[in-house]
């Protein structure tokens, strides 16, 4: 417990050889995240080298995202954080990439779900990512549940760029990017000693609507 009375979370444990990307954006007055892993070979990344890997990012990967989000959506900001120790390095890239669909917006908990299959099977699921993609032009007709067959399509093509675009253009500096994956940090509801990493072999956009309820706040504040 610090000065102030509150408690103190440990420390994540390190992961070694993996980069964690975050891409960030404004929804009107919603906020949004997505986090990525990427595997890399090699000799660890600087913040110059991980600042340039952004820098790629914000050129092709944000172009990705941009194109499947409304036109009231905003990318702000993309970090990378290097996890092999606490000391390892960082850099942030801050941007300001709206999305180019037209039409009335979504509500901000809509989210495009792309699953993440591993060669693993667990209880609880799987990894996903909520994407903030589509508006209300791109559901199914007469449909409140379903996204429009069209726009799906082409969502699982830029997401098939979103993937391959971080591991695109290297090395960075003597750091290499080879394999997407998933950092487990938990199991059973305990902390894991040491994280498991698993390899990212498919991403799959989901034709069904999802809600991500968390981006809408709590009720009052």
């Amino acid at each position: 417990m610090n000065v102030t009375g509150e408690v103190e979370m440990p420390a994540l444990p390190p992961v070694p050889q993996v980069v964690k990307l975050k891409v960030e954006g404004t929804y009107h007055d919603a906020h949004w995240l997505n986090i990525y892993y990427d595997h890399y070979t090699g000799g660890p990344p600087s913040a110059g080298d991980l600042a340039s890997f952004l820098l790629h990012l914000a050129g092709n990967m944000v172009t990705a995202y941009a194109a499947e989000m409304s036109a009231d959506n905003e990318i702000t900001l993309l970090t990378a954080e290097d996890l092999t120790s606490s000391t390892g390095a960082s850099a942030s890239r801050v941007v300001s990439v709206f999305g180019v669909r037209a039409g009335d917006f979504m509500p901000a908990s809509v989210a495009m779900v792309a699953s993440m299959e591993i060669g693993r099977r667990y209880r609880g699921g799987h990894p996903r990512k909520y994407l903030p993609w589509g508006t209300a032009g791109t559901m199914a007709s007469g449909s409140t549940i379903d996204w429009d067959s069209s726009f799906l399509a082409d969502c699982q093509i830029k997401f098939g760029t979103v993937n391959s675009e971080q591991l695109a253009g290297g090395p960075w500096g003597s750091t290499t990017f080879d394999e997407n994956v998933n950092v487990s940090y938990v199991t059973a509801g305990a902390r894991r000693v040491t994280p498991q990493v698993d390899i990212i072999t498919e991403g799959v956009c989901r034709s069904r609507i999802c809600s991500q309820r968390r981006r809408l706040g709590k009720v009052g504040g």
